[in-house]
C-alpha cells in the first residue's frame, strides 16, 4: 500500500482576551509547503510587514501583505477560518475548525496531516491528536509551535485570524480592508468553515 501524502495545517487563533465574546480560528493548508513557505517569507519582506504579528505590524504593511497573498495564483493556498461567539471552549472550537478544514480537502483520507498549532503545550498536543483522530482526521502529528519557532505560515495564520477579527469587530473602518475580505472570499482563497 503506498504511503499517504503529507499535508500540513498551520493553526492560530485570536479572541481569548474577549473572554468568549469573539473567538476566531484559522487554518492555513498549503499544497506545496516548502515553496509556499519561501513565497510567504518573501512577501513578508517585500510588503514591509516583516515577521511582526498582525497586531504589531503597521496597517498599510498588513494590507499590502494580504493583498499580495490573496491575489497570487502560483501557489495553491487555502486559508480556512471559523468564527465563534459566546464561548470559552477554545480547545474544542480549535479542534472543530481543524477538522472542518481537513474535511474540505479533496480525498482527505488519502493524506496524513501534520498539524502545527501556535503556542500549543505538550500536554495539549496529545489531547488535540487524540481528539482529531476520534473525529476522523488522519493526523500523523500534532505539534505546538513556540514563539521563537514561528515560521511564515504560522504568521500567516496569525495575520488571517487578526484580519478576520478586525472585520468582525468592525474595528478597522478602512474600506480597503473590507474590499480585501470580500475579494478573498470571492476568489475562494479565504473559506469560512
Amino acid at each position: 500500500m503506498p504511503s499517504k501524502q503529507k499535508l500540513y495545517c498551520y493553526v492560530d487563533e485570536t479572541g481569548q482576551d474577549t473572554l468568549g465574546e469573539i473567538f476566531v480560528v484559522t487554518v492555513v493548508v498549503p499544497q506545496n509547503r516548502d515553496e509556499v513557505l519561501r513565497y510567504v517569507e518573501n512577501v513578508e519582506i517585500q510588503s514591509g510587514k516583516g515577521k511582526f504579528k498582525w497586531g504589531r505590524a503597521k496597517p498599510d504593511k498588513r494590507i499590502k501583505y494580504l493583498e499580495t497573498i490573496f491575489s497570487q495564483r502560483k501557489y495553491p493556498l487555502k486559508i480556512y477560518y471559523s468564527y465563534y461567539k459566546d464561548t470559552k471552549e477554545y480547545k474544542t472550537q480549535t479542534i472543530l475548525t481543524i477538522t472542518k478544514a481537513v474535511f474540505t480537502v479533496r480525498n482527505f483520507k488519502e493524506h496524513r496531516f501534520i498539524v502545527a498549532v501556535d503556542g500549543l503545550s505538550q500536554k495539549d498536543q496529545k489531547y488535540y491528536g487524540s481528539e482529531l483522530r476520534k473525529l476522523g482526521v488522519p493526523s500523523r502529528e500534532v505539534k505546538g509551535i513556540a514563539r521563537d519557532q514561528t515560521n511564515a505560515l504560522i504568521r500567516l495564520a496569525d495575520s488571517i485570524a487578526g484580519f478576520v477579527r478586525d472585520i468582525i469587530e468592525n474595528k478597522d473602518k478602512d474600506e480597503k480592508l473590507k474590499l480585501l475580505y470580500k475579494k478573498a472570499i470571492q476568489e475562494n482563497v479565504l473559506v469560512e468553515v
